[in-house]
């Protein structure tokens, strides 16, 4: 029997953005720990295939649910509302879709962008995620949350008590940025944005940015969102066509050789609730010009700049980005910011929340 059971059945690789990254990180810090409680793992097919240390360092409990997103849910139901033996279960997925008395449980909340940003979920997801998180809020035991701002946003929304919060940073392996490397000479100084498709992540203003700019290229890099297919006919029908090109999703180590070759990460976003690749890029050595919105001034802090989506706001800025000195004092300032997460500090503060639910 395990100590913590960990449902991860709405984990599908290359597909739920940010939410992998997060949960893949911060399993890789908690497997560092050698003083850890024992982890199993809840996992549906192809994730341990997508990330092989998984079965390294944990047991693994494989759950294959038919009938798509509607047979997982009914498998998680089933399954949650039985005893698993492990006196605490941790839902790393943003909902609680059932719970046994028996146990102690966790819930991990990433954001609530669809009471922020309506618009962008249908009327039926909205229902479902409203009910969901509601359980969740008034079951778990205690919430995880990646930023204060996701802590804020469960308190207005919901009323949600913060001090019921648990702030659990994502994970990085913070390096020391290698001598900056030159852009590509075939492809000449870029920007780089990685970042699923989604509608939120406003790639089609980046795609009118470089339009009007004629001396930079622009990368993206990510999964298929709601949004792919537009974004690709942007890219088709822009002027800047032959300057734009979406690599889709990039090995880790592709995806690190262009933070540090970029001429800079530029992130619009229109809602985060923490922004990732912000600081993946802050560790790698490369400026970030970044939105106002969501947790996203939060999380560059003073690595890095936060501007309005104004097109002739973000002209200026990538312009600046050509001044040596200004370009090294962002690089600088992002280093510094960078070094303000690691493994060591997700590992710690999960490990804490863990440690308070099992040992009270």
């Amino acid at each position: 029997m395990s100590d913590v059971t960990v449902n991860l059945l709405w984990l599908r690789p290359g597909l739920v953005g940010g939410s992998e990254r997060y949960v893949t990180q911060l399993l890789k810090s908690l497997s560092e720990v050698e003083a850890r409680p024992s982890i199993q793992l809840m996992v549906p097919p192809g994730v341990c295939e997508a990330h092989p240390f998984l079965a390294q360092y944990f047991t693994i409990d494989q759950q294959n649910a038919p009938f798509g997103r509607v047979g997982r849910i009914f498998r998680e139901r089933h399954l949650f509302g039985m005893d698993l033996g492990s006196p605490l279960v941790h839902h790393m997925g943003g909902t609680l879709p059932n719970h046994n008395s028996k146990a102690k449980s966790i819930v991990t909340i990433y954001d609530v962008q669809y009471r922020d940003i309506p618009h962008n979920f249908s009327a039926t997801k909205r229902a479902f995620l409203n009910n969901t998180i509601l359980r969740a809020l008034d079951t778990a035991d205690l919430v995880c949350v990646p930023s204060e701002f996701c802590a804020d946003s469960l308190h207005r929304h919901f009323g949600f008590p913060k001090e019921q919060c648990r702030l659990v940073p994502p994970a990085f392996d913070v390096q020391t940025p290698r001598e900056q490397e030159p852009p590509n000479a075939a492809m000449g100084k870029f920007l780089l944005y990685p970042a699923v498709t989604w509608p939120h992540k406003s790639h089609k203003f980046l795609i009118e940015l470089v339009e009007q700019m004629n001396d930079v290229h622009l990368v993206f890099t990510g999964g298929k969102g709601s949004s792919h297919d537009e974004t690709l006919t942007a890219i088709r029908r822009s002027s800047a066509a032959d300057r734009i090109m979406h690599l889709g999703v990039v090995a880790d180590q592709q995806l690190d050789t262009l933070y540090r070759q970029a001429l800079c990460t530029v992130f619009p976003s229109q809602y985060e609730g923490f922004g990732q690749p912000i600081i993946e890029a802050m560790a790698r050595g490369c400026p970030v010009i970044a939105s106002e919105h969501g947790a996203v001034p939060e999380t560059v802090g003073n690595g890095g700049i936060t501007i309005p989506l104004d097109i002739e706001t973000w002209i200026d800025a990538v312009q600046h980005m050509h001044h040596i000195e200004h370009r090294q004092l962002l690089i600088d300032s992002g280093t510094q910011r960078a070094a303000d997460f690691s493994n060591h500090r997700t590992s710690t503060a999960q490990l804490a929340v863990y440690r308070e639910l099992l040992y009270s």
